[in-house]
């Protein structure tokens, strides 16, 4: 088999200076280290947005990347077995492999923002959160063969003699056909959405359903009820809450009615209401769980803060 790449060779060197520094000059910060002299090679096409890479060593090796802000980074075994941890590799995360014998390794570096512009595009709307990649990558089974079997495609076609990918917008056609195809390949934060299993619930009804929450915590809400009045389906509406807010609709309503009951407590009087009509009046109606729930929140019973005042400090404010 050919070398990947063979047109693009930047470096075939045993000088670990020269590997750090070329490698470092793809990825931004790494580590490599191979356990014994040995000639690695190291081939790249580079374009703006998305690059490929070719590593391969025929030693045992390890090596250490941490991936920029501003880029994604894909490692692709070609030959050999590696203990990987971060195959996807998020921007500002590290990517880390260990190879026990010789090994070569497909490396695709891609463009944060155009990536994210690639995403947004398909779902028609702006991203509320950035993208981020489950760290797993399964070569081995759909969807994520068809991606690979694409990328290895391109990857040799790009050493053909009068390949139509020497033509710069052809080439960046096929890139761009396969950044959709790893969104749609690749499990992420917005993977729901990408498949059709939910809608994308814009900031404005999520501030919609917080108003809603708000304005009367003590209404039978839920999320059925909720995402009814919003127009949206439930797991939307739960997605939407764990996207911009980083909770769920229940909890948000569950914390809204505890701190309207603490505040009703700590201004209460003993004699005048109990715990009971306070956990009621905010739609509690189990009190047992509602006295755990809390005591979880403000560290004390709910009948300590409604005593907690009472004496002169309280009594001279008649």
């Amino acid at each position: 088999m050919d070398t990947p790449l063979g047109k693009f060779m930047l470096l075939v060197s045993e000088d670990p200076e020269e590997i750090r520094t070329c490698l470092a000059g793809l990825f931004g910060e790494c580590r490599f280290r191979a356990r014994s002299a040995s000639k690695v090679r190291v081939h790249a096409r580079r374009t703006k947005n998305f690059t490929v890479a070719y590593v391969a060593c025929p030693a045992a090796a390890e090596l250490r990347i941490g991936c920029t802000r501003q880029h994604f980074l894909i490692a692709v075994p070609v030959t050999g077995r590696a203990a990987i941890t971060g195959e996807v590799c998020n921007p500002g995360s590290v990517l880390e492999a260990r190879w026990s014998r010789e090994f070569a390794q497909l490396m695709v570096i891609i463009d944060r923002g155009v990536l994210e512009m690639r995403l947004s595009a398909m779902l028609g709307c702006a991203l509320p959160q950035p993208l981020r990649f489950e760290e797993t990558l399964n070569t081995g089974r759909q969807p994520a063969k068809g991606w690979y079997d694409a990328l290895t495609a391109y990857v040799g076609s790009l050493d053909d003699t009068d390949s139509a990918l020497e033509i710069e917008a052809v080439a960046e056609s096929v890139e761009q056909g396969l950044m959709t195809t790893f969104l749609a390949s690749q499990k992420h934060n917005y993977w729901d959405v990408v498949t059709g299993e939910a809608k994308l619930v814009s900031s404005r009804t999520i501030r919609e359903a917080t108003r809603l929450i708000d304005g009367q915590p003590h209404r039978h809400h839920s999320v059925k009820s909720l995402a009814r009045e919003l127009g949206v389906s439930v797991r939307a509406l739960e997605k939407g809450f764990k996207r911009h807010l980083a909770t769920t609709p229940n909890a948000y309503l569950r914390d809204v009615r505890l701190e309207r009951a603490h505040a009703d407590l700590s201004a209460g009087e003993p004699d005048a209401v109990t715990v009971a009509q306070v956990a009621q009046r905010h739609g509690f109606f189990h009190f047992g769980r509602f006295a755990a729930t809390y005591r979880d929140r403000f560290g004390e019973a709910p009948s300590h803060t409604l005593r907690r005042l009472v004496g002169p400090f309280r009594s001279g404010y008649g």
